[in-house]
Order: C-alpha cells, then sequence, then structure tokens
C-alpha cells in the first residue's frame, strides 16, 4: 500500500466537483487548464487545513509540471521543501517528508549507475540533487525519512482509514498498516533494508553481531541499538522494527504485529553476521508459534517454519556423491509439507494456512526433463537420462520428423501448441517406464533405454498420461545415424572429414550440401564430394556465416548437422592500405584539479608487414572531462621519431572523474586519467608477516606499525579494527566434497592506539566455524583490516590474513601430470609449509600405488551419472560395454593397487627430488 502519484479515488467531499472538472480537462488534453484549476484546489485544500485534499492536489501539480516543464524534477523537489517549510500542520508535514525521500530514493534507483561513478565532495556543494554524491544523497533520504517519524505518538493516533483518497490499497493492507505511522514507517523501510553496500562505511560500521537480534520480540525490543555509526542503514532498519513492535505489542495478537515480527526475524536472518542463523532463527519462529498456539496467528510462523525447511530441502543435489549435504536435506520439504498440513488442520481459514496451501502446491509440483545425446548409432543401443519430479511413471511416444519439421517444433515455445504439432503426427514407437519414488518431493534421476532406431531425425516425447493435456510432458530430439563429422579449423579453408561414428573410418565418394540461409543477400548452397580420406573444404572469404547447415548423403545412411561458424579469412585484410597506430603516454594516472599533465605521443604507421614511425605528420590532441566535453585541444607536429609532446592543464572548478586524452594522427587513439580531490598520503600502516604457526581456538596476536614516510613513527594514533573469518578447502578436497555456502563472520572488533615507537598489536581468538566438518580439512582465514587515524585526522588501511585449521601444515608433492612410461626415472619435489605459506620442516614416508583401472575402456559419460539406475550392472555392460554404469570412470574413484615405490623423506635435511 502506497500513495500514489498517478490516479486517485474521488472522495465525497466540497472537493468532488472540481476534481471532476480536473477529470474531463485532462480527458480533453487540456493539460495546462487542469493544472491551473488543481492549483485553485490546493490554494483551497491549505486554507481549509484539509490535508488530504491538499496532498492530492500536490500530486496532481508534480505530475502536471512533469509534463510541462523542462527541469521538473528539481522544481518538484523545491516545491515538496517549500511545502514542508511552510505548513504548520504536523500530519502534512510528515507526510511530505516522508513523500520527499521516497522521492530522492527512487531517483537514486533510476540513476544508480550515474551515482556509482561519480566522487566524494567533502560537503553538500549544490542545492541540485541531481548533482550530488552517494553518499550526501543517502544522508538526505535519511534525514528526511527520519524526520517524517519523529511525532510517532502523533502519527499513530492517525487511522489509515482517513487517507483513502490517498492510498492504492492492497488486500488486508489496512490489517498489516492500519495506521499513518505504519505506513511511513514500512515506506522508510523500503530504504533502510537496502542492500546498497557501496556507500563509505565507518571502521566503527554497526553489525548484527549478536543473537538478542533474532531471538523473541521482548528481548528483541530490548536492545539497545545506540551506535557511532548512527547512519547505518541496517541499525536505523532495527530501530524502526523495534518501534512498530513496541507500537503493536498491546494487540501481540493482531496480524500487524505478527507481519512485522516475522519481517524482523527474516530481515536479521539476511543479514546477521553471529553464526547458525537458521538454527537461531528456527528455533524463534517454533516458540513463538507455541506461545500463540491459541490463535491462527501462529500458522503465520508455521509458514515461515515450512519456507525454512523447504530452504533447506532445496540444497539436496540428485547427484551421487553429496551425501553429506543430502542426508541433511533430502528429507526437508517431506517436514515441511507435514508442518504446513498441521498449521491447515488448526486453523483452515486462517491466511497463515491460505499460505501453507499455496507452499504445499509449490513443493508437490511435478517436474520433468529430458536429456539425449544429440546422435545415436543406427538400430544401436541407446539411452537418455530422465531428470523428475514428484512423478511415478511415464508413457513415450518417439516421432520420426523431417528437417523442417524439426526446425518448427524448435520455433515453438507454446505447450498448447507443441501438443497440437504431436496431434498432426503418428509415433513410429511407444513404450512406457516406471520411476522410483521415495516421496521426497526431491528431484531424482535415472536412465532409460530407448528403442533401436532406423535412420533418420526423431522427437522422443515423455509425459505422464497421453491424453491429458495438463499434465506434466518434456521431448528431446535425437538423430539416428551412423556417420559423424569431424571439423578442422585453417585460416584459408574450412576443413571437415566424414567418418564412420563407430570406428572413425572416413568415408570417401560421400555427397555433402553445405547451405546457407539468412534474411540478407549472402545465401548460398554448396554442393561436395569426400575425398580419399572422408574429407572436403570450404575456401572461406571476407565474410562470416553463422548456422550454417550441412547435409550428408551415403548409400544407406543420411545425416543432417546444423549450426556451424566459419569465420573470416584473415588474410583478406592484408591490403596495400597504410593503417596507423598511436601511442600515449602520461607522467601519472591521477592528478588533482588544477594539476599540470604532462604527455607523449608516438604515431606509426604500417604497409605491407612494415611498421615505421609517421614523421612530419599532424597530431591532434584533446582532453575531454567527465562528460566528453573538450577542456583543450592542441595542434602538433611529429618530429623525425614520430612523437609528439606537450603539456595540459587541469581546470581547477568542474567536475571530478575520468578525463580522457585522444590523439588524432591519421587514426585515434586515447588513455584515461583520473581527477580527484586527494592527498598524498603521509604516512604507510602495515601489519608484520605471520610466521608462528597456530591452530583452531588458539589466541592470535598480530603485530603491526605505523610509519611516516619521512622516517618518522606515527604516535598515539587510533587503531580501529575487525576480524572476519572466510572458509577454503584444499582443492583435492574440494574436488569430491559437496558444495559448502559458507559466507564470511565478522568475529570481532575493537580499538586500540600506537606505542611511542609507531607499533600496535591485535589479539583474537581463532574460533572456528562448528558447521563445517574437520573431515574436509578446512583452512579459516581470519582476515584482519586496521584503520589507523593520526592525531591530524588522515586514515589508512592495512590488512592481513592468518590462516588457522585442524591440521598445522601442508604437504604438496610437485609432479607432471604426464608422464612418458618408457622414462627411467621421475622427478618429482616436496614443497612442506604452515598454513600461511611459510616452510615448516616435516619428515615421513612417501608411497606411490598404482590405481585399479577399469577393466574395459570407458568413454566420457553424456552425463552425470543417475541417483537411480533401472538397469542391473551386467544389463547395463552388457548393452553399453564401453560406458561407466555408475562414476567408476573418474580417477578419483579409482581404489589403490599395488605399490610401486617407498622412500622415507626429511623436507629440513634434503631438499631433493625424488
Amino acid at each position: 500500500m502506497l500513495i500514489c502519484i498517478v490516479s486517485f479515488s474521488n472522495a465525497q467531499n466540497d472537493f468532488e466537483d472540481q476534481w471532476k472538472e480536473v477529470d474531463k480537462l485532462e480527458y480533453d488534453g487540456l493539460t495546462k487548464s487542469a493544472a491551473d484549476l488543481v492549483e485553485t484546489i490546493y490554494k483551497n485544500a491549505v486554507n481549509a487545513d484539509n490535508t488530504q485534499q491538499r496532498i492530492k492536489a500536490l500530486l496532481h501539480i508534480s505530475k502536471y509540471m512533469l509534463i510541462l516543464e523542462e527541469d521538473a524534477q528539481l522544481s518538484i523537489v523545491n516545491r515538496y521543501k517549500a511545502e514542508i517549510n511552510a505548513t504548520k500542520n504536523e500530519i502534512t508535514k510528515h507526510l511530505l517528508e516522508n513523500m520527499l525521500a521516497t522521492m530522492y530514493w527512487q531517483y537514486f534507483q533510476q540513476s544508480r549507475y550515474q551515482f556509482y561513478n561519480r566522487t566524494k565532495t567533502s560537503e553538500k556543494i549544490s542545492d541540485d540533487f541531481r548533482t550530488w554524491d552517494l553518499e550526501t544523497l543517502f544522508n538526505e533520504i535519511h534525514l528526511y525519512y527520519q524526520r517524517s517519524l519523529e511525532n510517532s505518538d502523533l502519527l499513530q493516533q492517525e487511522s489509515l482509514s482517513d487517507y483513502a483518497l490517498l492510498l492504492n490499497e492492497s488486500e488486508n493492507s489496512k490489517i498489516y498498516r492500519p495506521t499513518l505511522f505504519d505506513l511511513l514507517s514500512h515506506n522508510a523501510l523500503s530504504f533502510y533494508k537496502t542492500d546498497e553496500n557501496s556507500i563509505t562505511q565507518p571502521a566503527y560500521k554497526f553489525t548484527i553481531d549478536n543473537n538478542h537480534f533474532i531471538a523473541d520480540s521482548e528481548i528483541f525490543t530490548r536492545i539497545d541499538l545506540s551506535s557511532k555509526d548512527s547512519l547505518s542503514l541496517q541499525r536505523n532498519a532495527l530501530k524502526i522494527y523495534q518501534n512498530l513492535l513496541k507500537f503493536h505489542r498491546k494487540g501481540k495478537t493482531s496480524k500487524a504485529f505478527a507481519d512485522v515480527d516475522i519481517e524482523r526475524l527474516n530481515f536479521v536472518a539476511q543479514h546477521g553476521t553471529f553464526s547458525n542463523l537458521e538454527d537461531q532463527l528456527l528455533n524463534t519462529l517454533q516458540s513463538t508459534s507455541k506461545k500463540l498456539k491459541a490463535s491462527e496467528l501462529s500458522t503465520l510462523y508455521d509458514y515461515e517454519i515450512a519456507k525454512l525447511h523447504e530452504k533447506q530441502g532445496n540444497l539436496f543435489n540428485h547427484t551421487p556423491g553429496e551425501n553429506e549435504i543430502n542426508s541433511k536435506s533430502q528429507w526437508k520439504l517431506k517436514e515441511a509439507i507435514a508442518i504446513c498440513n498441521v498449521a491447515i488442520s488448526k486453523f483452515p481459514n486462517s491466511i497463515g494456512a491460505q499460505k501453507c496451501e499455496f507452499l504445499i502446491a509449490q513443493i508437490g509440483k511435478p517436474n520433468l526433463e529430458l536429456q539425449v545425446e544429440e546422435f545415436i548409432g543406427i538400430n544401436s543401443p541407446s539411452k537418455l537420462l530422465a531428470t523428475y519430479k514428484n512423478l511415478e511413471g511415464l508413457e513415450f511416444k518417439v516421432y520420426k520428423v523431417s528437417q523442417k519439421q524439426l526446425e518448427l517444433y524448435s520455433r515453438t515455445y507454446s505447450d498448447d501448441k507443441k501438443m497440437e504439432f504431436f496431434k498432426k503426427l503418428d509415433p513410429v514407437k511407444t513404450f512406457s517406464s516406471t520411476l522410483k519414488s521415495e516421496g521426497d518431493y526431491q528431484n531424482h534421476s535415472t536412465e532409460i533405454v530407448l528403442p533401436n532406431l532406423n535412420n533418420g531425425l526423431y522427437i522422443v516425447k515423455a509425459d505422464t498420461n497421453t491424453d491429458n493435456y495438463t499434465n506434466v510432458f518434456a521431448t528431446a530430439h535425437i538423430q539416428a545415424t551412423n556417420l559423424a563429422l569431424v571439423e578442422s579449423l585453417e585460416n584459408d579453408v574450412q576443413v571437415y572429414q566424414v567418418i564412420d561414428r563407430h570406428n572413425g573410418k572416413p568415408q570417401a565418394n560421400i555427397k555433402v550440401k553445405l547451405s546457407y540461409n539468412t534474411h540478407n543477400s549472402k545465401q548460398f548452397t554448396k554442393v561436395f564430394t569426400t575425398d580419399h580420406f572422408g574429407k572436403f573444404q570450404f575456401t572461406k572469404d571476407n565474410n562470416y556465416y553463422n548456422s550454417i547447415q550441412i547435409n550428408v548423403n551415403s548409400k544407406n545412411d543420411t545425416a543432417y548437422f546444423g549450426d556451424y561458424y566459419i569465420n573470416r579469412t584473415y588474410n583478406q585484410n592484408k591490403n596495400n592500405d597504410t593503417q596507423y597506430r598511436n601511442f600515449l603516454f602520461t607522467d601519472r594516472s591521477i592528478y588533482r584539479p588544477g594539476q599540470i599533465v604532462y604527455f607523449k605521443g608516438i604515431a606509426t604507421k604500417s604497409k605491407d608487414e612494415k611498421t615505421t614511425v609517421s614523421e612530419d605528420a599532424t597530431a591532434i590532441v584533446k582532453l575531454m572531462n567527465v562528460n566528453g566535453e573538450i577542456v583543450k585541444e592542441l595542434n602538433l607536429l611529429t618530429n623525425e621519431f614520430g612523437s609528439v609532446h606537450g603539456e595540459l592543464l587541469l581546470p581547477n572548478d568542474g567536475l571530478t572523474g575520468n578525463y580522457t586524452i585522444n590523439m588524432f594522427s591519421g587514426t585515434n587513439s586515447y588513455t584515461n586519467i583520473s581527477v580527484e580531490e586527494y592527498k598524498r598520503p603521509k604516512f604507510k600502516p602495515e601489519f608484520q608477516p605471520i610466521t608462528e604457526t597456530y591452530k583452531v581456538n588458539d589466541s592470535i596476536t598480530v603485530n603491526g606499525t605505523a610509519i611516516a614516510f619521512a622516517g618518522s613513527t606515527i604516535t598515539d594514533a587510533i587503531v580501529v579494527y575487525r576480524v572476519k573469518r572466510n572458509v577454503r578447502f584444499p582443492s583435492w578436497y574440494y574436488w569430491r566434497r559437496p558444495y559448502f555456502n559458507v559466507e564470511a563472520q565478522e568475529i570481532t572488533f575493537g580499538e586500540t592506539k600506537t606505542n611511542d615507537k609507531g607499533e600496535f598489536e591485535i589479539m583474537f581468538k581463532a574460533l572456528p566455524d562448528a558447521s563445517v566438518s574437520k573431515e574436509n580439512l578446512p583452512v579459516f582465514n581470519y582476515e584482519i583490516t586496521a584503520d589507523i587515524t593520526d592525531i591530524n585526522g588522515e586514515t589508512r588501511s592495512t590488512s592481513t590474513i592468518v590462516n588457522v585449521g585442524y591440521h598445522a601444515m601442508t604437504l604438496n608433492i610437485l609432479a607432471p601430470q604426464k608422464i612418458d612410461k618408457d622414462q627411467k626415472e621421475i622427478e618429482f619435489t616436496l614443497a612442506s609449509q604452515n598454513l600461511n605459506g611459510e616452510f615448516a620442516p616435516a619428515k615421513g614416508q612417501l608411497k606411490i600405488y598404482k590405481l585399479s583401472a577399469p577393466d574395459r575402456i570407458l568413454r566420457t559419460r553424456p552425463w552425470q551419472a543417475p541417483d537411480y539406475q533401472k538397469l542391473s550392472e551386467a544389463e547395463f555392460k552388457k548393452l553399453f560395454p564401453h560406458e561407466a554404469y555408475d562414476n567408476e570412470g573418474l580417477l578419483i574413484n579409482w581404489t589403490k593397487g599395488d605399490e610401486v615405490f617407498s622412500t622415507e623423506f626429511d623436507t629440513e635435511k634434503e631438499k631433493r627430488s625424488f
């Protein structure tokens, strides 16, 4: 529910006739007359102290200004500011302040790119908000939203029913936003809840780092939100949530209270930095639902609990090998449905029950996808991969189609039209297949054997009921042919070879038609005959061709190959024209306004693959500002070395940002420079290298220094620091483990000072992430960031990383990936390091084993192995002798065989290769 700027209801009051006249004038296209009449209505509303009519008139005035005036956006904002200063009605003032803040916020959303490319200014230098930097605009939005909520007691007494003239109402809106305070607060939340993160943040920035933020409303509303970071978006969002919950807590059984409480919990779950967020969210939702078990509001919390289970259930991956995640998530969707069913049974007519019914429908929705190999052998065993959800069986029909029919079907997107397409065809094969269903509501996959097919193009269709168009269906197209086409790229010609798909034997004397059809004039058809090696070639020209179609015909086989791409020949670029190229150099890359840019340019020319400098050539050099406007232009002449040089004075005023220097001498070349208001740093902070080895839960001390570039120490400087924890995994284990979505976690922050030697130290405990299994050998990266501010107010930053794990060191084998089997000796080295990359001595025994490879040659699987196999391993091997039944074709699944080498090592004593 929001204040609308386009359409309004006509209230039954003294202004009704005038608004009817406005509508008529607007309908007749007399915008100027309508605007004049609205100004009259506005004056009458001010005299009558009628807030609704005043706001409505002002909104119409704004609409007409956008139509009738240039530069209307600035005029509208200035009009609102003037109205805010002029009005004595507190309600009207707060409405206007809230609307002005929303205007600023909407303008940013429409012009985000411009603001992110502007340099921050030290102060607001103009009243034109369109020229402000991002931080200035956000501070102004914050200012007006806060002002609009200052008189909360008065706003809480204003029922939204009294402002129906200004509102577009959604279903149940007055239940969730019963007062003007609710409406204005939620308008402000739309800004404070934003994820915009490119605003400059102070070192003492506010973070949601306490699990009390996600506790029940009684605990949350007692949290002290005072912070030095008073402009924090997250802090101000939480403050509004506190005020809303305190306002509605007398009616804890009201839908408005429950709506705000749930919105607050989800906001904290999204932005909190403390550990076990989902577990604590679940605990709060469950405890609140239990407290409200006698009220239908409990179903709103039950729905959120079910949604959390759904989120966890969606982590399930039907690919084999994802056991750790799958064991936790496979049955979460079923649990979500069970929670919803209980909620519905308790209060079947509640809003929460309605949401639960929708969630049940979403989770129970069937899904089907088919995956096939594009080409299969004629009358040879083949299969498809079916990925399905909430299905128990499939009916298959295989249709033989022509090339034109297949192209037509590929351009058909509507399911209804696809079904009409199949009604005109007769299937050549039909069969059915049962599907394994565990009732977990998850996606699963299985391989289904296709019937043998004669030469040709086919569409395979699978559905649950061929007579019911509303049922789920999926299709895939396949081509049965014993021919294959191999492409090789050369500069002047495109070479193709036709071979036997099964044994690779070249196919000689085969007719080939190569076609290119497009809407422009570059259409052609060429016919070739393959040579003794099964090859034919296409001589390229100076054009690009895509979607080339190739038809191959032999005595017993026809094949269609489409979507080939032919590039132009690069030799076509060789001509007798002179090619020019310029090079530009500047003395620096960043300047302050008013400084001189010293530049040098070199002009060259090339002809017949020979490059020389351009002597006595005209060179035009232009300096252009951020908006592409020419600031300075020089006309120069190159010397005998083909070079020019000069200087360009940057303006003292105007926009800062990326400037461009353009040089034209035969061709255009340019380089960019940055023009910024900056100060040269006077000191440099840095951390000392980490040489000690730590393990999790150790207390870690990191030392740093702040030294002036003049050599003196920076004493009594304030050091504000933060420590964030990230998680990484060894590459080998990462390859084999399931994906972990582990976000950065802030574990501590604080403040200290430099001593008389410019030194400082930061201490923290290396707390691990308990949700990450030790078995995966995680390495916790503790990123320490320090902002050092000297007594003059200059701030410089530095950072370092400490790596800590359950293991103390890593041992890496450096060896070639491929080895000549006839080589008598193979050299490789061992590198032992602690987790921070420093050498750490290690001794032990090195053994090499031969892996037990499969007993037959396997081709790469066309898709990942399914989680359910319909065929036994023996049946599968009989039909597909050179394909992996499961994942035995992957090297990581091969078991250790015989030991072939063994030796002792000591990396501290021996720096040798083995």
